[in-house]
């Protein structure tokens, strides 16, 4: 009986749409099980470039079971506290994981992108990856189809974890529409010293429709990643100068820093995420990450969430009694609702940030929740 449903497993075709981290974690977590997935990706070759991220201890777990704890270790910064202050640095809250509700066993892990992807791409290999491959849906005939490079993508399995602009997302939940809230970020990199910025903590730096986030994600060399942004107008953007104009009330070492960067280290965009959706699936077609749960970066939360849901997906597909319908409901039950209360928390969270008056009670209450529901891991 094992042997049988190790060989479904086996013949299980399953295709990735997008070789973002969330492709690459949900592959890995499927191999777990036995079952393997083939990746399709648009780019020329994987992505393996970016700025910081942050993983909280929840998804941190999920990762070391993927790769290994030492190897995630080794690949980042851990520290326990988050430390929001007013933009002249006056300390307002204090998140600290040894309070957290889980009492997660990880740490807070600070990483650089690159290092993140790579230690996830080694593990995968780059075989089970099928480059220039572009996903469109064909919303003209009468039964909409999933295509690559314009032809039906034939599978058992379609997950789409290709990003907010998700081209799967238009099959299976056509009618949800982005967000933009006319906030605009520039992300930055750079090895630099501050004895005002602590190895063991991530600072949160508020001020008025404004922010600044910085912390170390290697502290033998002093990496330092800081996230800048601000709302716009409509049509403004953000370069690196008018970071300087906009944030000169900010402490003058964060300045320093950001004058420091080299342009190339320098990745601005928009900020945009989507609002909770209920539909998670249609027919044989299923999201993860972006596609379905975009968060805006007010807490880094992103990947940390949908690392965790790829791991329930991919458990949900291998435990299936009663057919791939079955298999997605049960992920949508296990995930879903943590999910939406996570991107309410942040997406009011950013609405105190960049558009309503800043209020300190209610963001330490909201950091609060935060905690609470992200301690919730279904993992």
């Amino acid at each position: 009986m094992e042997q049988q449903r190790l060989k479904e497993q086996e013949r299980l075709k399953v295709a990735i749409i997008g070789a973002g981290l969330n492709g690459l974690a949900l592959a890995l977590s499927l191999r777990k099980f036995g079952i393997q997935a083939r990746i399709y990706e648009k780019a020329e070759q994987p992505r393996a470039d970016g700025t910081g991220i942050i993983m909280w201890p929840e998804g941190m777990q999920v990762l070391a079971a993927l790769v290994g704890v030492d190897k995630v270790k080794a690949a980042c910064s851990q520290v326990d506290t988050i430390s929001t202050l007013t933009a002249t640095g006056f300390p307002i809250n204090t998140l600290n994981m040894s309070d957290s509700p889980s009492k997660a066993n990880a740490p807070i892990g600070l990483f650089h992108r690159s290092r993140l992807y790579q230690l996830l791409l080694n593990k995968l290999g780059d075989d089970c990856i099928a480059t220039n491959q572009h996903c469109t849906v064909n919303q003209d005939s009468e039964q909409p189809q999933i295509l690559i490079n314009g032809e039906p993508l034939d599978a058992d399995i379609i997950v789409g974890a290709d990003g907010v602009f998700s081209q799967v997302r238009k099959f299976v939940a056509p009618g949800v529409s982005l967000r933009q809230p006319n906030v605009y970020c520039c992300r930055g990199e750079i090895d630099f010293k501050a004895p005002e910025i602590s190895d063991d903590e991530c600072y949160v730096f508020a001020g008025d429709k404004s922010r600044i986030v910085t912390y170390t994600y290697d502290r033998e060399t002093q990496g330092k990643y800081w996230f800048a942004a601000c709302a716009v107008e409509e049509g403004e953007t953000l370069s690196k100068q008018t970071v300087l104009e906009q944030f000169s009330h900010y402490p003058s070492y964060l300045l320093d820093m950001i004058r420091d960067t080299p342009e190339s280290k320098i990745l601005p965009s928009p900020l945009t995420d989507v609002a909770p959706f209920d539909t998670w699936y249609r027919d044989n077609a299923v999201l993860l990450g972006d596609s379905c749960c975009a968060v805006l970066p007010t807490m880094g939360i992103g990947f940390s969430l949908g690392i965790e849901n790829a791991y329930v997906l991919a458990q949900s597909i291998a435990s299936n009694f009663e057919g791939t319908e079955q298999a997605f409901k049960r992920y949508q039950q296990r995930a879903q609702q943590r999910s939406h209360e996570l991107q309410d928390i942040t997406h009011r969270l950013s609405e105190l940030t960049y558009k309503d008056e800043f209020n300190p009670v209610e963001v330490a209450e909201l950091y609060q929740q935060f905690a609470i529901t992200n301690s919730r891991s279904p993992f």
